[in-house]
């Protein structure tokens, strides 16, 4: 056995490659990196050849700046997999890097330590603590002192980290709305564990699906409720692993199927949606028009990361900020930029705040539900938390 732990995955992509290049032209990391895909699994079988310690593999990589920003400069946004004429598993192969990156110490620890989502605490639980956001009261699959443990549930609705966290009364809207829907339906409360693949910790993501798995069928549902595409992949492939009978489904495609109307006018102006990254074949967005009432061949759309994806602002802070100021320079003022994922909703919002445009951003459930995000008082709450009574408590335990 070698000294990286994935090894194999870099064999299996090299042998797949077709060196036809094309992966290098679709994304500004491997530009910058002048590396293909298949250089970077040929770069990590190099790096550990010859070696006879970890130190040695480890001062290999350090040494090759080329590898390390094909690496973490990634947003898992899969254009360049768009371009694979082979069809390989791109964020498999860097999920799996990111993995010896982090069993040898590459990654930061600042990078991580507030989204470790399958800890008692990350960024996302400290918030709602901190400012009284719980929703066990939905979580009908659980016992609590609000009721048993529900076994009979029939829908389970999965709004995210970002939703659940900083939009709570866009969240309970939605349930309510959901559960008026089914017989019964309760919520999945957790997160999919996609920050954890970020950071190199890809078997306690695949474990943190395992648990949600384990909720799901206790609760006895049959189907879940997505808002985010990611949310809706990781599960989805979770689900077919472990054999388990639950249909999952995005929630423009819940709300059109039971003939849901939009309680808000759409606004004025011209639309742009910013189609997520997560949603490779277009399947959500096209859902996404049909309940907001869109013909899917007039709006204009714009694809590619925001800047959230991969912890990539962990590594290059500067790279968010033009990754987003990219995408929403297809926007001209006056008009909207519609989300699909809450997270990018987020990312937008944070990037106008630093840099203001005559544009409006919304997360599609803003055009379909009375309530709405504020974000003045999410980035508000969020920089209170740390220089408030709570600051020396989120220091220690993110330290």
């Amino acid at each position: 056995m070698g000294i990286l732990k994935c090894s194999d995955t870099y064999r299996s992509f090299s042998g797949t490659c077709t060196e036809c290049g094309h992966c290098k032209g679709a994304c500004t990391s491997l530009v910058a990196a002048d590396m293909t895909l298949g250089d970077i699994a040929k770069a990590m079988l190099e790096v550990e050849r010859g070696a006879e310690s970890e130190d040695d593999v480890r001062l290999n990589i350090a040494m090759n700046p080329q590898l390390v920003q094909a690496v973490r400069g990634c947003f898992f946004c899969t254009s360049c997999k768009n371009t694979c004429f082979a069809h390989n598993d791109v964020c498999d192969l860097i999920y799996h890097a990111r993995v010896d990156f982090q069993s040898l110490g590459l990654i930061e620890r600042e990078a991580w330590s507030s989204v470790l989502v399958d800890e008692e605490w990350d960024i996302f639980k400290a918030y709602r603590a901190i400012h009284g956001i719980g929703y066990v009261d939905l979580t009908r699959h659980i016992a609590n002192e609000h009721h048993e443990a529900s076994a009979d549930c029939d829908v389970a609705f999965m709004p995210g980290c970002s939703l659940a966290a900083y939009g709570p009364e866009l969240t309970r809207e939605i349930f309510e709305t959901i559960d008026g829907m089914c017989e019964k339906a309760t919520m999945l409360d957790s997160c999919c564990g996609s920050s954890l693949k970020s950071a190199g910790f890809f078997d306690r993501a695949e474990n943190l699906c395992q648990r949600n798995i384990d909720e799901l069928v206790q609760s006895g549902v049959s189907q879940l409720v997505c808002v985010c595409p990611g949310c809706a992949n990781d599960m989805a492939k979770a689900l077919s692993i472990r054999g388990a009978d639950i249909e999952v489904v995005s929630l423009a495609a819940f709300l059109s199927d039971h003939g849901f109307t939009a309680k808000r006018q759409a606004p004025e102006g011209n639309l742009y949606l910013s189609k997520s990254c997560q949603d490779r074949d277009g399947t959500y967005l096209r859902q996404t028009c049909e309940v907001l009432g869109i013909d899917p061949t007039t709006p204009s759309i714009f694809h590619g990361c925001c800047g959230a994806g991969g912890a990539v602002s962990a590594f290059q802070p500067d790279r968010q900020a033009q990754q987003a100021d990219s995408k929403m320079s297809f926007a001209p003022d006056g008009s909207t930029v519609i989300t699909m994922c809450p997270t990018c909703t987020y990312t937008y919002a944070y990037r106008l705040m630093s840099a203001p445009r005559d544009i409006q951003n919304k997360h599609y459930t803003e055009l379909m539900f009375e309530s709405q995000f504020d974000w003045n008082l999410v980035f508000y709450q969020l920089g209170s938390m740390w220089s408030g009574e709570y600051g020396a408590w989120l220091a220690s335990v993110f330290a």
